[in-house]
């Protein structure tokens, strides 16, 4: 797992050097709306948060990507009887790279991998994988993808993230 995240950040950090000396890298910063599916959804609702992406265009057609963030995810409360309990709000930190293609110049396909997050009560983190599907435009991207932390289960969400493009 120490080897996934250190090769995460290794990637992360190269696609952002080079960016003070080439063009090709495009960054961007938006937000993300998740519902949580599997076993996730029976104790967390919606997640809200934002996200940070670094695209380097290899070719016209293909690019690297290095993406992070921070989602938190509401607890949802329970009731037994007499008995409430709610479940504590949780937070996901994603560390990933990847590669997107555009069959067109306004869609994409995208895998990432790498290393996810949790925060609040139970602290962990995992490998964490993302395949995406998106729409391209000049100033912004749509994305839908399933993000998966994985680790002696897999902890899932559906995902739809906006980003603006800042340059």
């Amino acid at each position: 797992m120490k080897k996934i995240f250190i090769l995460a950040l290794g990637l992360t950090g190269a696609i952002m050097a080079n960016a003070q000396t080439k063009k090709e890298v495009q960054f961007g910063g938006g937000l993300r709306f998740a519902l949580p599916v599997g076993n996730f959804h029976l104790s967390h609702s919606i997640g809200i948060g934002a996200e940070l992406q670094a695209e380097y265009k290899l070719q016209p057609n293909v690019s690297l990507t290095g993406t992070t963030g921070y989602t938190n995810f509401i607890g949802k409360s329970e009731a037994y009887g007499d008995y409430k309990y709610k479940y504590p709000s949780v937070g996901y930190i994603p560390i990933l790279v990847g590669a997107r293609y555009y069959p067109s110049s306004q869609m994409f396909i995208s895998g990432k991998v790498g290393y996810g997050i949790l925060t609040g009560g139970g602290a962990s983190g995992a490998f964490n994988f993302e395949p995406q599907v998106g729409y391209n435009a000049e100033k912004f991207q749509l994305a839908l993808g399933y993000n998966a932390l994985v680790d002696e289960g897999t902890l899932g969400h559906l995902g739809i993230t906006a980003i603006y493009k800042f340059n």
